[in-house]
């Protein structure tokens, strides 16, 4: 069998008891913590008394057949933050196994995706997701520009997930990287005047509402996202 287990957002007390009951009756763990700032992997070895070895993206994508391959024999868990199923890569996982005749089990649990309603913002009033990237030589794209133009055509808000490389990236970085690329198309798609939001979950929810200028020279605590909001309701307004 083949487990994927939501963490949760911040560490081993997101998880549900669900994700700690399936946890234990698993065989072997691994936890995919590339793309979070996930931080209860050692007090969660401790409570499972389980060894869990970490794994990269290449183990999960490039490298699936080896998870496989054991969890035709033996029950396998998948730690992963947030919940399970908000990367395609795990979604595709699901599918190899299930072409293979494995067993496969879902334990969902809290993510981003959920946790930013406590901004006041209406969840079915997010357009397409999209993520801002640390620059690198040869590459900087612009389609979270793009995404961000399209979702405020149509009213809609944009949750931008920022990225994790060997650091985790600040909001002020995400919209120097947008007004980068602001400056130099023109299109009036985000300005410093122009009000956004910056949400930490791990804050208790924080959530700031505020220009582009006086969110930048504030600190925030990282992981946080940033939500460029599309038109707006009466009730979100008050809320914001």
């Amino acid at each position: 069998m083949l487990c994927l287990i939501g963490l949760g957002l911040y560490d081993e007390k997101d998880m549900t008891l669900r994700g700690l009951e399936t946890a234990k009756s698993c065989d072997s763990l691994y936890a995919e913590l590339y793309t979070s700032g996930w931080s209860g992997l050692e007090r969660l070895r401790q409570d499972l008394d389980k060894e869990i070895k970490e794994v990269q993206r290449k183990d999960l994508e490039e490298n699936q057949k080896k998870i496989l391959e054991e969890a035709m024999s033996r029950t396998v868990g998948i730690l992963i933050p947030g919940d399970p199923l908000i990367a395609t890569t795990h979604i595709d996982l699901l599918i190899q196994a299930r072409k293979k005749g494995i067993k496969t089990r879902v334990v969902h649990a809290p993510s981003i995706f959920s946790s930013i309603g406590e901004t006041g913002l209406f969840i079915y009033k997010f357009g397409k997701t999209t993520t801002i990237p640390f620059p690198q030589e040869g590459y900087e794209p612009e389609s979270p520009y793009d995404t961000i133009k399209e979702n405020k055509e149509r009213g809609l808000h944009t949750l931008c997930l920022l990225d994790i490389k060997e650091k985790l990236m600040t909001p002020k970085e995400g919209l120097e990287y947008l007004l980068k690329i602001e400056d130099k198309r023109k299109e009036n798609v985000l300005n410093r005047e122009d009000k956004v939001v910056v949400f930490v979950s791990r804050e208790r929810g924080l959530a700031v509402y505020d220009t582009v200028k006086k969110i930048m020279e504030r600190e925030f605590q990282t992981p946080a996202v940033l939500i460029i909001p599309g038109s707006l309701h009466s009730i979100e307004k008050e809320a914001l």
